[in-house]
């Protein structure tokens, strides 16, 4: 498993906790970065934390586009939308490669 940033994004989120101890228990390596509002703030905190990957969890009403522009702001680092209603440890141990592409089921 990957070295993982944890990012509530745009707001609170209280499903962070549940993918957070989730990608834990499975013996990932998880920085919960808390709640970041902006693309810049989600780079600074990668260039610190050097991840494999970056894990969002994006508020309710947070739209795609922020979601897409922390992809774009990260473009070394792999993004991923995270959700506790899916099998997230599956998923990224399977390689998740990015973000927000519909056509790849939330990689991009």
């Amino acid at each position: 498993m990957a070295r993982i940033v944890l990012v509530e994004l745009g707001g609170p989120c209280a499903e962070a906790i549940a993918v957070a101890r989730a990608l834990r228990d499975a013996g990932a390596e998880v920085i919960h970065a808390g709640v970041l509002h902006t693309p810049a703030a989600v780079a600074a905190t990668v260039e610190q934390e050097d991840p494999g990957l970056v894990g969002l969890v994006p508020a309710p009403g947070t739209g795609r586009a922020l979601a897409d522009a922390v992809a774009a702001a990260v473009p070394e680092t792999r993004v991923a939308v995270l959700d506790a209603g899916d099998d997230v440890v599956d998923w990224v141990k399977d390689g998740a490669i990015c973000a927000t592409d519909p056509s790849s089921g939330g990689c991009r």
